[in-house]
C-alpha cells in the first residue's frame, strides 16, 4: 500500500509540473513602430522625421532622427549628394557589444522584430521579407537584406538592412534603410 502511495504521489507531482508554466516575457519590440515610420516617410525624403543638424561635408550631410528606439542610440539621416541631386538614408545603431553570443542572440531578435514590421506608403500596404542568415564568430560582417513587398513600384528599390559588424573590438548591430541604387554611396561612414 506505501509503494501505491508513492507511486500516486510521485504521478502528481509529475502531472502538475507538466501544468505548470511560468510565463513566458518576451522583449518588447521597440524597432516596429519606429521603423514602421521611417519607411512611411522614405518618400518623403525623411523630412517629417529630420531632426537638427548634425554635420555637414562637402558631399554628405547628416541630420539627427527625431524618432527614438527605447534604450538605443538616437538614428541618424543622412543626405548624399548635393541640392539637385540627392539620396537620403537612414541608420541606427542597435548594439554594441564585446560579446558574440549576445551580439548572435540580439541580431536574431532584431531580425524577427523587424520582420513584423508592417508599413503604409499612400494606402499602398508593405510588409519586409528576408531569409535568416545566422551569424558566425569568424564571419565579420553579417547583412541581411530586407525587400519591401507591394504590388506598386513605388518602393520597389528600398530595401532595409539589417547588419552585424565586428570593429574596433566589439560587434555591432545596425538597422538600415536606403534606395538600393544609392548602396554605392558610403552608408558606414555614419
Amino acid at each position: 500500500m506505501r509503494n501505491y502511495a508513492l507511486i500516486a504521489l510521485m504521478l502528481f507531482c509529475v502531472s502538475a509540473k507538466a501544468q505548470f508554466k511560468l510565463p513566458v516575457v518576451k522583449a518588447p519590440n521597440e524597432i516596429s513602430p519606429v521603423l514602421e515610420k521611417v519607411i512611411t516617410d522614405f518618400p518623403n525624403d525623411f523630412s517629417h522625421i529630420k531632426g537638427d543638424l548634425l554635420e555637414e561635408q562637402p558631399s554628405i550631410i547628416n541630420y539627427a532622427c527625431v524618432l527614438n528606439m527605447k534604450g538605443m542610440q538616437p538614428g541618424i539621416i543622412s543626405q548624399y549628394g548635393y541640392a539637385d541631386e540627392h539620396a537620403y538614408s537612414w541608420k541606427n545603431v542597435l548594439l554594441e557589444t564585446n560579446n558574440f553570443d549576445e551580439a548572435k542572440t540580439k541580431f536574431k531578435q532584431f531580425y524577427n522584430n523587424i520582420k513584423k514590421t508592417e508599413a503604409s506608403i499612400e494606402k499602398l500596404e508593405i510588409k519586409l521579407a528576408a531569409d535568416y542568415v545566422e551569424p558566425e564568430a569568424f564571419k565579420t560582417f553579417n547583412t541581411i537584406r530586407f525587400k519591401l513587398e507591394t504590388m506598386q513600384d513605388l518602393v520597389k528599390d528600398v530595401t532595409v538592412e539589417l547588419n552585424m559588424e565586428y570593429e574596433m573590438d566589439e560587434w555591432k548591430i545596425t538597422v538600415s534603410v536606403f534606395h538600393i541604387e544609392d548602396a554605392g554611396n558610403s552608408l558606414t561612414n555614419n
